[in-house]
């Protein structure tokens, strides 16, 4: 089963580049949220292991001054479990940062990792976030979810059975940022939150492929290793036992 770790967080009116430093675990699989008060917002994410990730979902606008709200995913997964500077790059800002998630039980990295996606921009003050999937999630995907506003106050009443990472703000302007996360047992698309946010939002709802969801929950590591196992069982069902070279090229058992 997938399961969440948060790694940790930093959220603050400082301008520029924001860091975390933590420390994963081989074959961890990383997960950045990432918000700021910049037009274009997250320029990127990196890590002084040599990671580069990729931007999931959208910008996700209408809150704060100018605010940006992003997630991006690891391209590989963790080989190196050794202290790790996460970066993201907000040049210009006057205030952002990011919350690091680790994801272990993965197989797919990158945005081949994201089954579904959804989010909102310019959400209504007084009102509950709820992004909305791209599909309907199956139950054994882990899920998160994150919130920006416009209030310098934790701004999110996490959705019933999630675990909140962090949740905090900054002033100049007054910005806040919260995520949660889910192992698993989401089954409706509508990520509806806990309780309202006082002020106008943006949210973002994503869903990652786990591998013991992906080839109807056989645990294959790849599809390359299921159609293995699968042609092995066809040859021993069939009473044929010599090696499958042995076959001619192209033949069918």
């Amino acid at each position: 089963m997938a399961a969440w770790t948060f790694a940790g967080s930093t959220f603050n009116t400082t301008a520029g580049n924001k860091t975390v430093t933590a420390t994963p675990v081989d074959n961890d699989l990383i997960v950045i949220v990432a918000a700021c008060t910049l037009a274009g917002g997250t320029i990127s994410c990196s890590d002084n292991d040599g990671g580069t990730y990729t931007l999931v979902d959208s910008d996700r606008t209408g809150f704060s001054t100018a605010g940006v709200l992003n997630v991006f995913v690891r391209d590989a997964l963790i080989t190196s479990a050794s202290s790790t500077i996460f970066t993201a790059v907000q040049p210009g800002s006057t205030g952002g940062g990011l919350h690091v998630y680790r994801l272990s039980g993965m197989a797919l990295v990158g945005a081949a990792a994201v089954r579904s996606n959804g989010g909102q921009s310019s959400g209504g003050a007084g009102t509950t976030p709820a992004p909305v999937l791209s599909q309907d999630p199956h139950p054994m995907n882990p899920v998160l979810i994150a919130v920006a506003a416009g209030a310098n106050a934790a701004v999110m009443v996490p959705r019933t059975n999630y675990t909140e990472g962090a949740d905090g703000g900054y002033n100049t302007p007054a910005t806040g940022l919260g995520s949660a996360v889910l192992n698993e047992g989401e089954i409706t698309a509508t990520l509806t939150f806990g309780g309202t946010t006082s002020t106008t939002f943006a949210s973002v709802g994503i869903e990652f492929e786990s591998q013991a969801r992906s080839y109807h929950g056989l645990g294959y590591a790849s599809t390359a290793v299921m159609a293995a196992a699968r042609d092995a069982w066809r040859r021993r069902r069939s009473g044929i036992v010599v090696p499958k070279l042995w076959l001619p090229e192209g033949a069918v058992i």
